[in-house]
This record gives C-alpha cells, structure tokens and sequence, in this order.
C-alpha cells in the first residue's frame, strides 16, 4: 500500500502538469495476474488508493474488507477506475476482484459532493442514463468470461 499511495499520488500530480486538469476523473488500467504475484498485489493496492479505501487484515493477515479512507486523509477527490483483469488474474484472485467490487460500490454510496467522489458522479450519471440503480452502474472491473 505504501508503494502504491506513492505511485498514484505522482500519477495524479503528473496529470495536473502534462494535461493541465485539477484532478484526474476517471482512469482505465489492466491488472495482470503475474505482476500481482511479483508484486504482491501492488496494482490492486494502486486502484484501491484511487478510489480512496484502505485493506484491512484480519487477525491471520488476510484481507478480506477495505474501509474508506476519508477525504481529508486522501487530500483529493476519489478517482474513479475502470478496471479490465487478465484471464490469469481473473483464474487466480476472484476474491481479490470480489473484494475490488465491493469496494467501489461502497465508495459508489458514500454521502459526499460529487466534486470529490468521481466514483459515484460517474455511477449517478450512468444510472441515471441507462435507468438502473447506482449499484449496478457502479460495476467497474471487467473480465473475458
């Protein structure tokens, strides 16, 4: 987690300079099964540092929830995230991706300003698009079958 706050927060500012943007909204990134493994899970911490939630372990080590990190703590709007796994990655962590869901229909559903939560902005307008619920609409990991 602490690799990937570092990663993202540059990724952030870095869009600020090269693109001229406040904040960047939304962001699409593949998760590939080997560099997950290699890097113990690294791009899965990247997304969840995105949308602005934390792992958290139970008493073995494993991670089996993710709370929401406050706004004041992120210092910037949640980012919202489309994510596309690999075959192998789909194969070897669909607990993590289960997880992964979960966590963005929380952030989907927090009651704050759409201003700082992308996540539900993007989910409000989507549902409100394509008539279904913000639940639905905030489906962001995405997989071969």
């Amino acid at each position: 987690m602490q690799s990937a706050k570092i990663v993202v927060d540059r990724l952030v500012e870095r869009q600020k300079v090269d693109n001229g943007v406040k904040y960047l909204e939304t962001i699409a990134l593949v998760l590939w099964g080997t560099d997950n493994i290699k890097t113990y899970g690294e791009s899965l911490a990247q997304v969840s540092w995105m949308i602005g939630v934390r792992p958290v372990a139970d008493t073995f080590g494993r991670v089996n929830r993710v709370e929401t990190v406050s706004l004041e703590e992120l210092g910037r709007p949640r980012i919202d995230v489309d994510v596309n796994c690999s075959g192998v990655f789909r194969d070897l962590f669909i607990n993590q991706m289960d997880l992964l869901d979960r966590a963005v229909k929380m952030v989907a559903e927090l009651d704050e300003p759409v201003e700082q939560n992308y996540v539900w902005k993007h989910a409000l307008e989507q549902a409100k698009a394509l008539g279904i619920e913000v639940r639905e609409a905030a489906t962001r990991a995405f997989f071969n079958a």
